[in-house]
């Protein structure tokens, strides 16, 4: 897959973990790390798909490649001499335009040659964010460069950092926490988001498709006015059927769902808000575990592929392992429900077999063909859980360290900005303010001046301070 030969590419480079998830999160952010995708806005004007595109260039039928200003492979490289640069270079080692290798050797070429001072920080990068906007800023420059787009940018950065770096480093790490939550989706336009309600949290339900398609873009895609949605059809790829549960009348909904993106990485989607109840289970003769349970759809192959398997799984028990964080929920616990005995987490069947649900077979018409089942997800999930500690926070960088204590030091200061003092002090502050030495700044919201008499005085305000006195007495 793509994303594991960028990282190998870029590891041989001698690049750190953090440099290589900030340079992947800003490609990815870019085509969805595709060598091959056409800027989706060109598609139309240029009345050719990404392969088309490609094969136009590569055959020489299209001769506009260097001129036509559409972004174009891992990249997006967009101003003419760097696309005729990369014709050039594809030409020279005798290579399709649209060839990955043959793209990350022009990408290595023109950050070594042109842009060394990005390539020193991907080299000693002490966090994703630090590298993801030496990239952002210093090399891809794209017209919005806004905090947003900057930390959208370090989230996906940090999606690689997860999934690389804390799988060869070892630890109890969870991929997903607060500081990086799944990629989001928000189906807005769907039945079930329009149509349900909010719902109070007990546990987690897995489903699978049933359908032998594993990419999430078959199911999942931006809502027509999602501010995001240029940049998400790039990561998912585009259902140009048009049968995606955002975009038809469908009488189900999920709040999540796990599957490939268009560059095949297997990933985590949210759809509509956790507490958002979904339409996913049914009913059963005891009622519903639509009332209480966050639940998500696993893509199905054509369960057969032990790979793909893997990776789906382990994807699953980490969100799962995320919700049961975040909502406190315990693994291996039970609900009661309409006098059942439910688990906090279970699948599609079990909820069947409980009177709770439809009846339908996932996931246990495929798990088992892997040895796994939902008590060794119960298991996998608590295991995740208890390799983490209350100590998240203990690699923060320096910045990070520097910004808290400036938020903490503003805190502590808004508390002291207000006309609280003592009593000994009351016949100075009234001389100082009578002529005009105090001023303070502003006012109260009962209208009288702010004298701020507990602020913090830095030796700029006390030379100013004495400078007005010694002007009142006729000495300066």
């Amino acid at each position: 897959m793509n994303e594991l030969t960028i990282h190998s590419y870029l590891k041989a480079k001698g690049l750190n973990e953090y440099g290589i998830a900030g340079l992947m999160g800003n490609l990815f952010a870019e085509s969805g790390l595709n060598p091959r995708n056409l800027q989706n806005s060109y598609e139309t004007s240029l009345g050719m798909n990404d392969n088309a595109y490609v094969t136009a260039v590569d055959n020489g039928t299209y001769t506009n490649f260097v001129w036509d200003k559409a972004g174009f492979g891992i990249a997006q490289w967009t101003y003419w001499s760097r696309k005729q640069a990369l014709l050039d270079f594809a030409k020279s080692v005798g290579k399709s335009i649209g060839d990955l290798l043959m793209q990350l050797d022009f990408l290595w070429k023109e950050l070594s040659e042109s842009y060394p001072g990005v390539v020193s920080v991907l080299l000693s990068a002490t966090s994703v964010l630090e590298a993801s906007n030496a990239v952002l800023l210093n090399y891809e420059k794209p017209a919005n460069q806004s905090a947003s787009v900057q930390k959208k940018r370090a989230e996906y950065g940090q999606m690689y950092y997860d999934q690389f770096a804390t799988t060869t480093e070892g630890g109890g790490t969870m991929k997903y926490s607060e500081k990086n939550k799944p990629l989001v989706c928000m189906q807005t336009q769907s039945t079930c988001y329009k149509g349900t309600r909010k719902m109070e949290i007990k546990g987690v339900l897995w489903h699978s498709t049933g359908a032998n398609n594993p990419n999430l873009k078959r199911y999942v895609q931006p809502s027509d006015n999602d501010p995001n949605k240029e940049e998400l059809l790039k990561l998912l790829g585009v259902n140009k059927n048009g049968n995606d549960w955002n975009h038809c009348d469908r009488q189900a909904g999920l709040n999540c769902w796990i599957g490939k993106l268009a560059d095949g990485t297997v990933t985590t989607i949210q759809t509509m808000p956790w507490n958002y109840r979904p339409w996913g289970c049914g009913s059963g003769n005891k009622g519903s575990c639509n009332t209480g349970w966050i639940q998500f759809e696993i893509c199905e192959d054509g369960l057969d592929n032990a790979d793909y398997f893997n990776q789906v799984y382990k994807e699953a028990c980490e969100i799962t392992a995320y919700l049961c964080r975040l909502y406190g929920i315990d693994p291996h616990g039970t609900v009661k429900v309409n006098g059942v005995t439910v688990p906090t987490i279970l699948c599609h069947v079990d909820s069947y077999h409980l009177g709770m649900g439809s009846g339908h077979s996932d996931v246990m018409h495929w798990f088992p063909k892997f040895g796994k089942s939902m008590e060794t997800a119960r298991n996998d999930v608590a295991a995740l859980l208890s390799g983490v500690t209350s100590e998240e926070d203990d690699d923060m960088t320096e910045l990070q360290v520097k910004e808290i204590c400036k938020q903490v030091m503003a805190e502590q200061r808004k508390e002291l900005q207000d006309n609280d003092c003592g009593t000994w002090s009351k016949e100075a502050r009234d001389w100082a303010t009578s002529i005009g030495l105090i001023a303070g700044g502003g006012t109260l919201p009962d209208g009288t001046p702010n004298y701020m008499w507990a602020d913090n005085l830095t030796r700029e305000q006390a030379a100013a301070l004495f400078f007005r006195f010694a002007q009142m007495m006729g000495k300066a």
